[in-house]
């Protein structure tokens, strides 16, 4: 069932060429039209904490699993920054499901994105549409260390710099994610899924990989979508990518997505630098921003968070 993976740029922009259009998740649970309507991993299969001790789930206020992430450092949890939100409150860790009684939970202290993050939604004559997606990398910061159970075969932080996923060839990625597929009962858990990497669609979308399952005779269609938005993508072990969005047709149980419709990472090589200076060096001048408490932290939070402008990013 594992499908071989493929890398590549795509120069320029335009409309994505499989005939689908692309959001992130909670614009996708509000299109949805009813309960359990939306679906989240599809095609994938439930999974354990072996495939990555460090996954982890950030959940708002009231305990809903709002996206996914994993835990880099004792207090830093390495999400998209679309995920970013003041209505983050905890990051739970040790756990395959974001309900149950097990594993952990830390309160988000503060929240950090890219200051270059920009994202373009518009409609070219087939609906909203994401045309431009720059830089989305954030970070969570917790109150408390995070210490997991088991250790990954890596260190999280010298991963992002053995694999530039540029050169990632005809190779194999595993995309894990909180969600649900269109057959769960169970509410968020823990699936993954086995993509190839195509081209992107849009040379607008920045840093950007894009994967697909393996097309085979009687297959369905397999990729990642909402709850899986920030979640790890490995290669031998690295996390090389966190997930960025899906097609569409994923908001709806009913719809399967175009023949080669991709899922969109950010690929994590070129922000090694900056993740570890964020994380280790906060004085530094090449680092995220701070864009807030969380709201677990300060009921001033939203206002200071929105009211918070992105700083400009230099151009390379």
């Amino acid at each position: 069932m594992l499908a071989v993976l493929v890398l590549a740029w795509l120069a320029g922009a335009g409309a994505a060429r499989n005939g689908s259009r692309y959001a992130f998740y909670r614009s996708m649970e509000r299109g949805a039209r009813g309960a359990g309507e939306t679906r989240r991993v599809f095609g994938g299969a439930a999974t354990t904490l072996g495939a990555y001790p460090a996954a982890c789930v950030l959940l708002d206020r009231y305990w809903t699993a709002r996206c996914s992430a994993a835990v880099v450092a004792p207090r830093w949890a390495l999400t998209a920054a679309h995920c970013v939100s003041p209505h983050i409150a905890y990051v739970k860790y040790n756990a395959r499901r974001p309900s149950s009684p097990e594993g952990d939970v830390s309160a988000v202290h503060y929240l950090y994105r890219h200051p270059g993050y920009q994202v373009v939604q518009e409609d070219e004559g087939r609906g909203v549409d994401v045309t431009l997606l720059h830089h989305d990398v954030g970070l969570v910061r917790t109150r408390s260390d995070m210490s997991l159970a088991s250790a990954p075969k890596l260190d999280p932080m010298a991963a992002m710099r053995l694999y530039n996923p540029v050169d990632l060839k005809n190779e194999e990625v595993q995309v894990l994610g909180y969600g649900r597929t269109e057959k769960s009962s169970l509410g968020e858990e823990l699936f993954e899924v086995r993509l190839r990497l195509v081209w992107c669609e849009r040379g607008a979308w920045f840093h950007c990989v894009c994967g697909v399952g393996g097309a085979r005779a009687g297959s369905s269609a397999r990729g990642v979508c909402s709850g899986d938005s920030g979640g790890p993508v490995l290669y031998r072990g690295a996390q090389v990518a966190v997930t960025s969005m899906g097609p569409l047709e994923c908001a709806g149980a009913r719809l399967d997505p175009a023949d080669g419709a991709t899922s969109v990472f950010t690929a994590l090589y070129n922000y090694a630098d900056l993740i570890n200076a964020t994380i280790y060096d906060t004085e530094a001048a090449l680092r995220m921003r701070k864009i807030g408490e969380s709201a677990a932290a300060s009921p001033r939070v939203a206002a200071l968070a929105l009211a918070a402008p992105l700083l400009a990013w230099p151009a390379r």
